[in-house]
């Protein structure tokens, strides 16, 4: 984090006209994070939902994570997987570009390709297997996996950078006091973030300047690229497939589960339920609700799943998440509905009796009320009136 060659390369933007034979060596423009165009992200922790459905799983969730605020769609991809990357793509430009753009950039730190390897192979093991982005493994933690010094592992990595195979998307460095602040109240100690690299393809592309001139190019085409097809299709076929219909109780419950606000950010990435209908035609037929499908995804957490923020494919991993359910007879959400239903029905036979004796002792009040102006109290008025009148005028009380 603290290296001299930590930092990004800042190679050349547009064609290189130099010419190597027949070829042209041409190369995209680097899109990583440079003095030009730093980049430090921003820090977010894990969504309450999250942390509340984890349970006693909270090792398994981020507490807080850094989220690059880079262009992802302008970095490429690796065309294979880690192992092509690693095994292939690596060396080659080891062999073709090192002695050119790597040996002048770094005089006096070299790099074999032994070690080169070795690096790549431990970074690739935390990327992305299909993208291969989102790789953040610290110096210390490669310095680990491969038995080299932090040293030679920053090395290794600012020359993945200069071969054109890696791109450090955000450069490393340390947390501001308002991160810490905010990572101490998760429980995270950390003091500072890992770089964030994309590794991908060469980005310095051998291109032919006529098809027939490399001999990269395959001269004949294989029968199964053309495409072309082979035979002349029959009359009233058509090439075009047929659209499935949409299930409308898929749909229906497609929307109230993106419109419900206890369902997860990453539910609403697209704008209706279309996208969903599919995946959820069959819970609709046994009368799921969005709070089945909210429950469903806390107990997939709650098992010890581990579940991103914002997930690669939100439709496959829905569908990963009801198949391993099984029986959509069982709805995840069905004894909680009918725990609070019995709640509701005793909280309303309650303040049913309550009504029922607050009509009863108001009966009684008004009985009481009506037994004041009787004909018993009246004749006893009448005497005491009498009594009262004959004490006035002095002649005592009757013997």
């Amino acid at each position: 984090m603290k290296d001299a060659f930590h930092g990004s390369a800042r190679t050349r933007v547009g064609p290189d006209t130099a010419h190597r034979g027949q070829y042209i060596h041409a190369h995209r423009p680097y899109r990583g994070c440079s003095k030009a165009v730093p980049r430090r992200g921003v820090a977010h922790t894990a969504p309450q939902w999250i942390l509340r459905a984890g349970g006693h799983c909270l090792d398994s969730v981020p507490r807080v994570a850094l989220q690059v605020d880079a262009p992802w769609a302008a970095i490429p991809c690796w065309s294979g997987r880690a192992r092509q990357w690693v095994h292939t793509t690596v060396p080659k430009a080891y062999k073709e570009r090192y002695d050119t753009h790597v040996r002048p950039a770094m005089p006096g730190n070299p790099v074999s390709l032994k070690t080169l390897v070795a690096v790549a192979e431990a970074r690739a093991s935390f990327a992305d297997h299909r993208t291969g982005r989102e790789c953040r493994p610290t110096n210390a933690r490669l310095a680990e996996i491969t038995g080299l010094s932090v040293r030679t592992v920053q090395r290794a990595s600012t020359t993945l950078r200069l071969l054109g195979v890696a791109t450090e998307v955000m450069r490393g460095r340390q947390r501001t006091r308002t991160e810490r602040y905010a990572s101490w109240r998760v429980g995270d100690r950390g003091r500072g973030w890992a770089s964030v690299w994309a590794l991908h393809d060469n980005r310095f592309q051998q291109l032919s300047p006529h098809p027939g001139g490399s001999h990269l190019v395959h001269k004949t085409s294989p029968k199964k690229l053309l495409t072309t097809p082979s035979q002349r299709q029959g009359a009233g076929r058509s090439a075009a497939s047929r659209r499935r219909s949409i299930d409308n109780q898929g749909l229906a419950l497609a929307n109230a589960w993106v419109c419900d606000e206890q369902s997860p950010p990453w539910a609403r990435r697209y704008r209706t339920g279309t996208a969903w209908a599919a995946v959820l035609a069959q819970p609709a037929r046994h009368h799921w609700t969005p709070r089945d499908l909210n429950q469903l995804i806390t107990d997939w957490i709650g098992t010890g799943h581990w579940l991103p923020d914002n997930p690669h494919k939100p439709i496959g991993l829905l569908g990963a998440i009801l198949a391993s359910h099984g029986n959509f007879e069982e709805r995840p959400a069905a004894l909680d509905v009918a725990r609070e239903q019995e709640e509701l029905a005793a909280a309303r036979q309650r303040t049913e009796r309550q009504f029922a004796e607050r009509e009863i002792a108001e009966r009684a009040r008004e009985a009481g009320r009506a037994a004041l102006n009787g004909p018993g109290r009246a004749a006893a008025r009448r005497a005491l009136d009498e009594i009262a009148a004959r004490r006035r005028r002095g002649g005592g009380a009757p013997r």
